[in-house]
């Protein structure tokens, strides 16, 4: 994978741990959140991702939805560390 299969975008979400912005991460297969400052990030399979927030009879992806539980999984993740 080359890092132009990447595409990056800063959220509005500060990291818990060092105030850096957290970034959405994502290539054709998985989706990654997490801080570039302090180099920790979380990992969603993408297919996982679009079951939960995608509905294609209404044509509506819940983007609120997985920013809110990809934040929480970082939060819950990096604090029993």
């Amino acid at each position: 994978m080359d890092l132009i299969d990447l595409i990056v975008v800063e959220t509005v979400n500060v990291c818990p741990f060092c105030g850096g912005a957290l970034e959405l991460v994502e290539n054709n297969r998985y989706v990654w959140f997490g801080c570039r400052r302090c180099m920790r990030y979380v990992k969603r399979d993408k297919r996982e991702v679009v079951k939960r927030y995608v509905d294609y009879r209404k044509k509506r992806f819940n983007w609120s939805g997985m920013m809110a539980e990809l934040y929480q999984i970082y939060v819950a993740f990096f604090s029993l560390c």
